[in-house]
């Protein structure tokens, strides 16, 4: 599966010139992630061609970049030079059916227009307390434009609080998409990891 998937991500990346345009980062890290201290670190699950991961290098973050295809990353690793940010990035060629991320004790991690819930509840272990998860990707919706996606790649309503029903939740919203080719539903949420309790 894991070619197939590399193979099919790698030639839209090639076939397709707007998945290689810039765009600004998810609109949660805008409206809720702080700058960096220097030391902090995100992963950034199934990054693409680094909207995000650039995003967070340039507010003085160091990122984990994950992908399928080295062709995203390729676009990635350019811009991060040009940008003067690859000392603060880490790109890295992964199969995500079989990841296991390289640190426990990550401050963010944020994972957009990809689900694979097993791997949100894996993920959710490495987040340090007081730490925060971004998930934002597609609702199953009767108005989505795109009729052809497998239902099991796509979040039901009101799914993602239940994800993360032992974290604060910071905000919450489903909501059209504005920008991208075919109208479709998302849905988005920011939660916090709660402080271990002393008892």
């Amino acid at each position: 599966m894991a070619d197939k998937d590399r193979e099919k991500w790698d030639r839209k990346y090639r076939e397709n010139p707007l998945l290689s345009e810039e765009r600004p980062p998810c609109r949660w890290l805008e409206e809720y992630v702080p700058e960096g201290d220097g030391k902090s670190v995100a992963l950034d699950v199934a990054c693409g061609t680094g909207r995000n991961t650039l995003w967070l290098a340039r507010h003085g973050w160091y990122v984990d970049a994950v992908d399928i295809s080295s062709v995203a990353l390729d676009i990635l690793n350019k811009r991060a030079k040009e940008a003067h940010l690859d000392e603060r990035i880490a790109r890295r060629l992964v199969d995500l059916d079989r990841f296991e991320a390289p640190r426990s004790d990550y401050d963010l991690i944020v994972e957009t227009n990809y689900l694979d819930r097993p791997l949100i509840a894996d993920l959710q272990t490495r987040v340090r307390p007081g730490g925060y998860f971004i998930v934002d990707t597609y609702l199953d919706h009767p108005d989505n434009e795109r009729k052809n996606l497998q239902s099991d790649f796509l979040l039901q309503a009101a799914e993602l609080p239940l994800l993360f029903a032992d974290w604060e939740i910071l905000a919450y919203e489903e909501y059209p998409n504005e920008d991208e080719t075919h109208r479709m539903m998302k849905a988005g949420i920011v939660a916090r990891k709660l402080p271990l309790s002393i008892h």
